[in-house]
């Protein structure tokens, strides 16, 4: 039966996903930003005390214009890597479409929760609902029968 609790938590995770797009949209721009800052440091040291402003194009904000100083971006060779977080839901969806691929007959639902839950600690609330985005964002992904999931490999 179909409520508005169950569409309200289908409207929350289609949110899930699009935060997770709109947030990788972003960190691409921010590392676009910060490789073209790089290279005008570069050229800056080239070319001695040469003003900077010469190489910016008029509509990029400044960095000095900043409120912000720990967004500074530091030079490159005293860059820590960071590691990489990803999102609860971002490893339950990598858990699933592991356990898919590596199996090429079909996989019950309960083992792929199960799979998840020993993977990355985290229990799936809703299979049905969960393995829907899985089958949105994995075109590959397929619901053979009541329960059943396989990933077909492109042909």
């Amino acid at each position: 039966m179909f409520n508005e609790r169950i569409a309200l938590k289908i409207r929350l995770e289609q949110m899930v996903d699009a935060e997770e797009r709109i947030l990788q949209e972003f960190r691409k721009e921010r590392e676009t930003i910060l490789e073209r800052l790089r290279e005008l440091d570069s050229i800056q040291s080239e070319n001695g005390s040469q003003d900077l402003q010469s190489h910016y194009t008029p509509d990029i904000v400044p960095l000095s214009s900043l409120n912000d100083s720990e967004n500074v971006p530091r030079p490159a060779t005293k860059r820590i890597p960071k590691t990489k977080k990803i999102g609860k839901s971002r490893q339950m969806h990598e858990a699933a479409f592991k356990i898919l691929r590596e199996r090429l007959q079909p996989v019950k639902g309960t083992e792929i929760q199960e799979f998840i839950f020993n993977e990355t600690g985290f229990k799936v609330a809703n299979m049905t609902t969960f393995m829907k985005t899985i089958q949105r964002k994995e075109k590959q992904v397929r619901k053979l029968d009541r329960g059943l999931y396989i990933f077909e490999k492109e042909s």
